[in-house]
C-alpha cells in the first residue's frame, strides 16, 4: 500500500523524521504540556489551533480539520505526491532511496540531480568569467554599484560574456547531454540547429534553494540592453512562484521579520549593510507558495516595493496574499520614491532600520492609499472616503483592533468617532443579517430518507475509523478479542482495505501504530488524526472496542431494518413470498437489537 516504495523503507523514513522537528521547519511551535501548538499552515488564523502530538507522531488542526503523520504534513505543505514526500524526507534524514520505483520516477529524480550539478558548473563558469581581465566592463559595473568582493563571493555573482556560445561550449565540453542542456533553461535553440547562450553581456545572479542548490539564474544588463533583467524559465528544478531570492540566507538571520523587496540589487545592498533578513520575489507577483515560505520563517513580513502605481498595485496584491496565508503584514515606504538600494547607500543602515520600525500595517497602508485617491477637501470627497474606510474597518475581526483604528483615523482625518463608529457598525450588522432560507419540500413534509441514509453512513464511517484507531493504539485488544473482530464490521470499501492491511500485519506478529496507517486514509486522514488524538485515551481499551463493535452492529441492524421497512411500504411491487421473508428477517433483527 505504499506505492513505489518498500514498506520497510517508508517505516524507516518516518521513524528517522521526528514530526516536531520537521513541522518546526514550517511552523513556529510552542510547547504546552505534552503537545506543541502553533498557527496552522493550511488556513488563515490568528489564534493557534494547530497541534502536534510527539507521543503519537501526529498533527491535527482543530480549525480546519487537517491531520496526519509527518508524511501527510510534507505532502500537504509542499504540495507533493506520496513518493515525492518520502524522497524529500529520506534526503532530510540522509537515507538512500531504493531503486525499486517506476522507471519514470527514477528518470525524473536523476534528471533533477543532474540539472543541479549543471547549474553549479554554470555558476562557477560565470564567476570565473567575471574575474577575467577582459571582463572589465562587468567589474566596473559591480564597482559602480558599490558591491564589495566579500558580498560578490557570498552571492556567487558572475558574468555572461557578449559571445554567443561561451557557456554552451564549456558545458558541452564537460560531458553534459543535449537533454540536460535543453532542460536547463540556460540555452536557446538555433534555427540552424544546436544551441546559443540565453544570457549574454549580463551580470549573473545565481538563485539558490533553501538547501543551497543553484536552481536558476537572473541576469542584469550591463550596457542598457532590453530587458534590463532576464530570469531563467521554469525548469524541472525551478519554479519562480515557489522560491524567493536570498531566503537561504535570510531564514537564518535570527530576526522575527523578513523584508521583501523587488530586485536582486536591493537584496544585495541591504545584506551588505548588515540587514540580512531581506529577500526578493523572482520577477513575479507574490504567490501563495511564497507566502507560506515567508510565514514559515518570520512573524512579520514587510513589503518594500516601488512607490509608483505598478508598485502600489503589486504591494496591495502581495499584502492580500500574505494576509490570507496568516502572515502579519506591513508596508515599508521609502521616502521620495527611492528604492532600498539607493536609500541605504545615501542614508545608511540606521535610517533604513528606522523605516522598518515605522512600517505601516495593512489597514494603515490601505487607508493611506484611499487618502491619495480621494480628496477630502470637499463634502462629497469626505463622504466617499468615510464610506470606503468604514467598509475596510468593518472587515477587521478584533473589536479592540477595530476600535483603536477608529479612534486613530478620526483624529488623523478630522472625522468624529461617533460617526465613524456608526458607519462601521452599520456595515458589520448588514453583513451579519441572516439570509432567509427556503426549506425544501422534504423538510416541510417529513424526514428525507436520503438525508437520513447519509447521516447513517457518516455515523458508520466514524465508528469504523474509531475501531481501527483503537486497535492500532492498543494492538493487544485485537489479539485478545480476535474471534469477535472481523472484516464484516466494515462497510466502507476504503476503510475495509485499511482494516484488512491492519489485521494481516497483526496476524503476522508485527506492530501497527496509528502513525503507520495515516497515509492510507486519504481524505479521512484528518478525522483519523483527530480521533487518535482526542478519543483513544480510555482506561479500558478492551471495553471501548467491544462497545464500538456493539454500536457498529446496532447501526448495521438499524440500517437494514429501515431498508426492509422501505421495501414493505411498497408491497404491490414485491411478491407475497418475499414479503414473508422480509417480515421474518425483520423479526430476527428486532430480537438481535434487543440482545445488544
Amino acid at each position: 500500500m505504499s506505492g513505489y516504495l518498500p514498506e520497510d523503507f517508508v517505516d524507516e523514513v518516518r521513524a528517522s523524521n521526528d514530526i516536531v522537528s520537521v513541522i518546526s521547519e514550517y511552523v513556529r511551535l510552542e510547547h504546552k504540556g505534552k503537545d506543541y501548538f502553533g498557527l496552522c499552515p493550511f488556513h488563515k488564523e490568528k489564534t493557534p489551533s494547530f497541534s502536534v502530538v510527539p507521543a503519537k507522531q501526529i498533527f491535527y488542526c482543530f480549525g480546519c480539520g487537517k491531520g496526519g503523520n509527518v508524511i501527510n504534513f510534507v505532502m500537504q505543505v509542499e504540495n507533493l505526491d506520496y513518493p515525492q514526500a518520502i524522497r524529500l524526507l529520506a534526503e532530510r534524514a540522509r537515507l538512500t532511496v531504493p531503486e525499486g520505483e517506476s522507471k519514470e520516477e527514477i528518470e525524473k529524480y536523476h534528471l533533477k540531480e543532474e540539472l543541479l550539478k549543471l547549474n553549479k558548473e554554470a555558476a562557477k563558469f560565470f564567476y570565473k568569467q567575471l574575474m577575467k581581465e577582459e571582463s572589465h566592463n562587468a567589474r566596473a559595473y559591480v564597482k559602480s554599484r558599490s558591491i564589495s568582493m566579500e558580498t560578490l563571493k557570498k552571492f556567487g555573482l558572475g558574468y555572461s560574456s557578449e559571445n554567443w556560445d561561451d557557456l554552451f561550449k564549456y558545458i558541452k565540453g564537460t560531458g553534459y547531454s543535449d537533454l540536460l542542456i535543453e532542460k536547463s533553461g540556460l540555452f536557446l535553440n538555433k534555427k540552424s540547429g544546436g544551441y546559443v547562450d540565453r544570457f549574454r553581456n549580463r551580470l549573473m545572479f545565481p538563485i539558490f534553494d533553501l538547501r543551497g542548490n543553484v536552481i536558476a539564474f537572473g541576469g542584469r544588463a550591463i550596457n542598457g540592453e532590453s530587458p534590463k533583467y532576464m530570469n531563467s524559465p521554469e525548469t524541472p528544478v525551478y519554479s519562480k512562484g515557489r522560491n524567493l531570492y536570498a531566503l537561504n540566507v535570510a531564514k537564518n538571520s535570527g530576526h522575527s521579520n523578513i523584508v521583501v523587496v523587488e530586485g536582486y540589487m536591493d537584496v544585495i545592498s541591504l545584506h551588505q549593510n548588515g540587514i540580512i533578513n531581506t529577500v526578493a520575489s523572482l520577477g513575479t507577483a507574490l504567490t501563495e507558495s511564497q507566502a507560506r515560505l515567508l510565514r514559515k520563517y518570520a512573524e512579520d513580513v514587510i513589503i518594500s516595493y516601488d512607490a509608483d502605481t505598478a508598485g502600489q498595485a503589486a504591494t496591495v496584491r502581495g499584502l492580500g496574499i500574505l494576509s490570507d496565508a496568516g502572515c502579519n503584514v506591513k508596508v515599508l515606504t521609502v521616502p521620495q520614491g527611492k528604492d532600498p538600494d539607493d536609500f541605504i547607500k545615501n542614508k545608511g543602515k540606521d535610517a533604513f532600520l528606522k523605516l522598518i520600525d515605522d512600517s505601516l500595517t495593512l489597514v494603515e497602508y490601505k487607508i493611506r492609499l484611499l487618502k491619495k485617491q480621494i480628496s477630502t477637501d470637499n463634502v462629497e470627497g469626505k463622504i466617499s472616503f468615510l464610506s470606503k474606510v468604514s467598509q475596510l474597518l468593518s472587515l477587521i475581526d478584533s473589536s479592540v483592533e477595530r476600535e483603536i483604528y477608529i479612534r486613530k483615523i478620526s483624529r488623523e482625518y478630522d472625522i468624529s468617532e461617533e460617526s465613524l463608529f456608526q458607519e462601521v457598525f452599520k456595515r458589520i450588522n448588514k453583513e451579519n443579517v441572516p439570509k432567509k432560507s427556503i426549506k425544501p419540500i422534504s423538510a416541510i413534509s417529513g424526514v428525507n430518507s436520503k438525508d437520513k441514509d447519509r447521516r447513517t453512513e457518516k455515523k458508520n464511517l466514524y465508528l469504523e475509523i474509531l475501531l481501527i484507531a483503537f486497535l492500532a493504539t492498543d494492538n493487544s485488544v485485537y489479539h485478545k478479542n480476535k474471534k469477535q473482530i472481523s472484516l464484516d464490521f466494515f462497510e466502507d470499501d476504503e476503510i475495509k482495505k485499511i482494516a484488512e492491511y491492519l489485521f494481516s500485519r497483526l496476524d503476522e506478529g508485527k506492530d501497527a501504530l496509528p502513525v503507520d496507517l495515516m497515509n492510507f486514509f486519504g481524505d479521512n486522514s484528518g478525522e483519523f488524526a483527530r480521533i487518535v488524538r482526542e478519543e483513544c485515551n480510555c482506561d479500558d481499551n478492551t471495553k471501548a472496542v467491544l462497545d464500538i463493535l456493539r454500536k457498529i452492529e446496532q447501526s448495521q441492524l438499524e440500517s437494514r431494518q429501515q431498508k426492509i421497512l422501505d421495501l414493505l411500504s411498497n408491497k404491490p411491487e414485491i411478491s407475497e413470498g418475499d414479503v414473508e421473508k422480509l417480515k421474518r428477517e425483520l423479526q430476527t433483527i428486532i430480537l438481535k437489537m434487543r440482545n445488544l
